[in-house]
């Protein structure tokens, strides 16, 4: 199996940076514009950026402000980011960071957060459970995507807020998906809480202190020639092997599919890198027992008309999709571990009969609707789930991310509520149902607009969900 080929890059870094603050103050200090880009905060701003620039040279190199979680980081204290945490304790170790030398800089551990961690003691626990130095919005994400790709990449962030200095939960809601303030925003809040304006002038001159100093710093950064360069030239990292797989599992009752079963799952696994969806219809949903879906095989032939059918959004292409019948064709309630270690055992036994070392074991993540995220704990081996296909979760109306993050913590123990602000996706909910489908069906009503391209079709011809059926 051949490799794809490295591309070619200079040993001028691009510097990526979530807010176009941030960028403005580290161009103030001299750091070429042509060298800054502005990716926007969180994973999406990320995921965005590299959507935007999958044909770039140069290592990436994360930089912005970050909060303190150890007592003796100190306001403008620059990190160059040795180690990576997520919140399940996996460690990803930037390839960059051994090249990056910077003077009055220290090495530490980064974590990432859904939200901004606004408590000096919600910082220490943090900085307790993790081991980490410092606390970001993005680099978890920038570190899986930047590995996904091949990229050669590093972090490097300044300290802002120190561990004992709290900062406002409202910080979240002050920026746009692009890193752009929302003036409005700030002052609304500013109305509603005059005593802000005092941590906000503090926060904002530390803030441009830390990223004057982080520019100057990196004004003159130049990264020596990775160890796998070649004489003369300078490479990025091959990408994964071509069998690294990335596969989104999606399960339910699909009685019938409507709109949303298709957008949704090839808009996540766009964002997230994967490769194929697999849709598992149900033969019982085991916490569903009291409503009997349509015949199997008439749901199955709905599935398998709206993924023939389906818009060919440009993103979606290289994405493959099918319909698995392996919770169908067993007897009993599905439960979600069972299918599972059962894709698990195949995608084992593929492997087995495949060069292992050029055909990786494809990984796992389990796509569900907020609804069942809240209860997730009644699944049977739940635990296990999240170890095997860790949960990517899309917000039904009317939660979004931001309401399903307070419900979280409500909800699970706070290093759990982190993760599943983590694992929750910002997509736009479809505002449709299966159950208003077979109730306006019942009624006579059009419903065609509810349904993906052939589903209503094989709705028509099987008569299905009519009055007298």
């Amino acid at each position: 199996m051949t490799m794809p080929e490295s591309r070619v890059s200079t040993t001028n870094p691009i510097f990526l940076t979530p807010l176009a603050y941030e960028r403005k103050i580290l161009a103030s200090t001299g750091l070429p514009a042509d060298r800054l880009d502005v990716c926007g905060p969180g994973r999406e701003g990320v995921r965005r950026w590299a959507d935007a620039n999958r044909e770039h040279t140069g290592p990436v190199i994360l930089v912005g402000i970050a909060g303190g979680l150890e007592p003796e980081l100190e306001s403008g204290r620059i990190v160059v980011v040795d180690e990576v945490v997520d919140q399940r304790g996996r460690i990803t170790t930037p390839p960059a960071a051994d090249r990056i030398d910077l003077p009055a800089s220290r090495r530490g551990r980064v974590t990432t957060t859904g939200r901004v961690v606004a408590s000096s003691e919600a910082k220490e626990a943090l900085g307790r459970s993790t081991g980490a130095c410092i606390v970001d919005l993005e680099s978890v994400h920038f570190a899986e995507l930047a590995e996904s790709r091949g990229w050669d990449w590093g972090i490097v962030r300044v300290v802002a807020d120190p561990m004992d200095e709290a900062v406002p939960a409202a910080l979240d809601r002050f920026v746009d998906h692009l890193g752009r303030t929302r003036l409005f925003v700030v002052a609304a809040e500013l109305f509603r809480q005059p005593a802000l304006l005092k941590k906000l002038r503090l926060l904002s001159r530390q803030s441009k202190a830390a990223l004057l100093g982080l520019g100057e710093a990196l004004r003159d950064l130049d990264l020596p020639p990775s160890e796998d360069s070649e004489p003369g030239d300078v490479r990025i990292r091959a990408a994964r092997k071509p069998g690294s797989r990335s596969i989104l599992v999606f399960g339910g009752s699909f009685d019938p599919p409507h709109r949303g079963h298709l957008t949704l799952p090839f808009e996540a696994a766009a964002r997230l890198g994967c490769d194929e969806v697999v849709f598992v219809p149900a033969r019982v949903n085991p916490l569903k027992q009291d409503t009997p879906p349509a015949d199997p095989a008439d749901r199955v032939r709905m599935l398998e008309a709206a993924i023939k059918h389906r818009t060919r959004d440009p993103r979606w292409t290289a994405i493959s999709a099918r319909v698995d019948r392996r919770e169908i064709d067993r007897e009993g309630p599905s439960f979600t571990i069972d299918t599972l270690e059962s894709i698990q055992r195949d995608l084992l036994e593929e492997a087995g009969r495949a060069d292992a070392e050029s055909t990786p074991l494809p990984r796992l993540r389990l796509l569900i609707g907020s609804d069942q995220a809240l209860d997730f704990d009644r699944w049977r081996d739940w635990q296990k789930i999240v170890a095997l296909a860790p949960p990517v979760v899309m917000p039904r109306p009317p939660e979004t991310r931001t309401s399903l993050a307070a419900k979280y913590r409500a909800h699970f123990d706070s290093s759990l509520a982190g993760r599943w602000s983590t694992w929750t996706l910002d997509l736009r909910a479809e505002g449709v149902s299966s159950t208003e489908i077979r109730r306006r069906l019942a009624q006579g009503e059009d419903v065609s607009t509810l349904l993906p391209e052939g589903v209503l079709e094989v709705i028509m011809d099987r008569g299905l969900y009519q009055r007298n059926h």
